[in-house]
């Protein structure tokens, strides 16, 4: 195994078993985060990135409810297939963790990502990022780019280094947000730029990452 694979696999422990039997693999390589967890992580980091560009990234408006019981509803079936899997009434398979995984993964931004822009950036823009029926489409549309890229994976050297890549900054990304979601909310006192609160949220998270990688290489060594 490269030695930037051996760091992303490293950094992917903090959230992931990584068991070989649920995982992919290119060539004898296996990937940093299993089939379930890649889905997740590579879902939220492209849709982050997605909701990044253009004047999505001000977008301050909250779903209606029709919108939300929408995402829920996506979403829903993450919870359907883990809970089936770990209850042992029905054993997933990889590309149906990984569906599961984009399910939760996917949508789960565009619900964080407007209610950061409306306590951050109030008033500047009051749309939902999915107020209109293209948005919904364009939704689809990185559904089915994020399971191509994670499908090709096995067969494809680059795709696979790619999409490995793109689960731990997943991983990094959404442990920011979390942070961020505190430092907005919890935090209220603290008037600082939202620029030094996501600094501040990113630095944070990558200490806790890195210390929980750290604690789990402990923990398997025996030390």
């Amino acid at each position: 195994m490269s030695i930037p694979l051996d760091i992303l696999t490293f950094l992917g422990s903090t959230v992931c078993h990584q068991l070989p039997e649920r995982s992919y693999f290119f060539d004898s390589t296996q990937m940093p985060l299993c089939a379930r967890c890649i889905g997740i992580h590579v879902g939220f980091s492209v849709s982050m990135l997605f909701l990044l560009t253009g004047s999505r990234r001000f977008a301050g408006g909250l779903p209606s409810v029709k919108q939300a019981a929408l995402l829920a509803f996506i979403m829903a079936f993450f919870l359907l297939d883990a809970g089936l899997s770990y209850s042992g009434l029905s054993e997933s398979d990889n590309l149906r963790r990984t569906v599961s995984g984009l399910a939760l993964g996917i949508p789960f931004p565009f619900l964080l990502f407007p209610l950061l822009n409306s306590i951050i950036y109030p008033g500047k823009n009051p749309s939902f990022p999915l107020s209109r029926g293209v948005d919904w489409a364009y939704l689809a549309a990185l559904f089915f780019v994020a399971a191509g890229a994670i499908l090709l994976s096995e067969s494809l050297g680059a795709v696979f280094y790619a999409v490995s890549s793109m689960g731990v900054f997943g991983v990094f990304l959404f442990f920011s947000s979390a942070f961020l979601v505190v430092f907005t909310l919890g935090l209220e006192d603290w008037h600082a730029r939202p620029r030094t609160k996501a600094v501040a949220s990113v630095m944070v998270a990558s200490s806790v990452l890195l210390a929980l990688a750290f604690l789990q290489e402990l923990l398997l060594s025996g030390v």
